[in-house]
């Protein structure tokens, strides 16, 4: 048994060396082409007369932010002639309402925002956006979520970039509205940062397939066409389409100067919902996509990028049996689990290097307002990160796996609430809240006391090795617990206060 327990256990640090040593890889390309001029630079200039542009506005009960959005797109300095904008409300509560009050304001000063419902929701975002063009002919698409606030000159600053025929997709970075507003919301800004700027940089740098994020991005209509369009067979139909649109040969870009301010889900129920639509979404586009892009003509280095990239996701369910793995050492080896784990630990820090020399060349070179570039305070918070990603380990587990066995579930949204860093608003006095005690949840608290105690334990008897690693899986499932019980006494308190308001 102990040979197995050895064997397995080395299996999974392997991959999550694998996971380190891919991501600290991608680093080294960004960085590298920040050297090489891939800095700022001025955004190309469209040649000759405009050309038409569609932007949707995909939203389904978007009550608190889709009058902000509707009157940001309204800002947009491009021809009026020459732009079209979808709102594509699939909502079922009071968002119609409030959409066509500010629609109907918006259109009668000059905008031209078509306010389109359909019958279901079926497709849910996906189908929305097909619907949409299937009404309109633009020959560019930009596509936005509830949550952004595109900039006036965005569509200016983009469409320069496809006067280059071959380029079908133009992506760029999404900057933070509410980054400040709790330690919550700083680790998760710091994530995306690094997506946006290690990830999408590092392989556009390497010159491997990058993705549409979804939203802050244009397309070329040809593109979508070419590709057989949305399709929601995936829960994340943007990494899909960008696959599929890069086999037909279209060339993907990924601007980094250009940004555009988001609201970051503030209550870990909503980080837990967006994480594991990410999550499975990107596992089921493994399931889909590898087999043909593996029998493709795409050179071998792109595919071992593009296959790191869809499955990326893996490392979650890798992380988590891992810490199962390991907490059962001292029961197997007594007291020679601290010789029997050494080389899994030596393995493990290699692991460990490399994802924060990737996070903290993310931080350190990436190209948003807030960035901070002292290397320890990037160290700081590439740890902080990695503790919250492995405290949801069961939870992005459990998402994987159904995304690779083929388990299909509805796309939840992730519950948007007009939240900004200087606000100190209550935020559970509303509609659209999620469940944040489930089973899962007990299994945390019980893996919470578990790797205290082996914490514990390995501190008593000098295990420095296993001391390091317990203590880095108990101090991911404290954060998950603290954040969750924050909500839960947060929404009893406001709760208590509307009782004692109505009595």
């Amino acid at each position: 048994m102990t040979t197995v327990l050895y064997f397995t256990t080395f299996a999974m640090a392997l991959g999550i060396v694998s996971f380190g040593l891919s991501q600290a890889w991608l680093a080294f390309n960004y960085q590298r082409s920040k050297g090489n001029g891939g800095g700022r630079a001025a955004d190309p200039a469209w040649p000759g007369q405009l050309p038409t542009v569609l932007m949707q506005l995909p939203i389904f009960n978007e009550r608190y932010v889709v009058e902000r959005l509707l009157r940001a797109v309204a800002l947009l300095d491009y021809p009026p002639d020459k732009l079209t904008i979808q709102l594509l409300d699939d909502s079922t509560d009071d968002t119609t309402a409030i959409a066509a009050r500010v629609i109907a304001e918006l259109n009668k000063a000059g905008a031209n925002i078509h306010h389109i419902r359909r019958a279901d929701r079926s497709g849910f975002k996906a189908g929305a956006l097909q619907a949409g063009l299937a009404l309109d002919n633009s020959e560019f698409i930009t596509i936005f979520d509830a949550d952004f606030i595109p900039q006036p000159d965005f569509i200016k600053r983009i469409i320069g970039y496809f006067a280059n025929p071959k380029v079908g997709m133009v992506q760029t970075r999404w900057d933070h509205l509410n980054a400040n507003y709790s330690t919550l919301t700083k680790i998760l800004s710091f994530g995306i940062d690094a997506h946006f700027s290690m990830e999408q940089g590092g392989r556009q740098a390497s010159e491997s397939f990058i993705n549409f994020n979804g939203t802050a991005g244009m397309w070329r209509r040809k593109t979508i066409d070419d590709a057989g369009g949305w399709s929601s067979d995936c829960l994340t139909e943007d990494l899909d389409l960008s696959f599929r649109s890069q086999l037909r040969g279209w060339k993907f870009l990924f601007v980094e100067s250009i940004s555009t301010p988001s609201e970051l889900p503030v209550e870990l129920s909503a980080i837990r919902s967006q994480q594991f639509r990410w999550t499975k979404g990107a596992a089921e586009v493994g399931r889909k996509m590898l087999p043909n892009f593996w029998r493709s003509n795409e050179p071998l280095s792109r595919k071992v990028v593009g296959t790191f990239h869809m499955l990326n996701s893996l490392i979650f369910p890798g992380v988590f049996v891992f810490s199962i793995l390991a907490a059962c050492y001292p029961l197997a080896y007594g007291a020679n689990a601290e010789r029997a784990f050494a080389p899994i630990g030596l393995m493990l820090l290699i692991g460990t290097v490399s994802i924060v020399f990737a996070y903290a060349t993310a931080q350190t070179h990436g190209h948003f307002e807030h960035r901070n570039s002292q290397f320890l305070h990037a160290v700081y918070s590439s740890f902080m990160f990695m503790f919250l990603t492995s405290g949801l380990g069961l939870h992005n587990s459990i998402a994987v796996m159904q995304g690779l066995l083929g388990r299909k579930t509805a796309f939840v949204r992730t519950p948007k609430l007009n939240i900004l860093a200087d606000d100190h608003k209550v935020t559970t006095n509303r509609a659209y809240k999620l469940k944040f005690l489930t089973l899962g949840f007990l299994f945390e608290a019980l893996a919470t006391a578990l790797f205290l105690g082996l914490t514990a334990f390995s501190l008593w008897n000098g295990y420095l090795v296993l001391l390091s690693v317990y203590a880095y899986f108990a101090a991911g499932y404290v954060m998950v617990i603290y954040f969750t019980l924050e909500e839960v006494f947060a929404t009893r308190a406001q709760t208590k206060a509307q009782n004692m308001a109505k009595a």
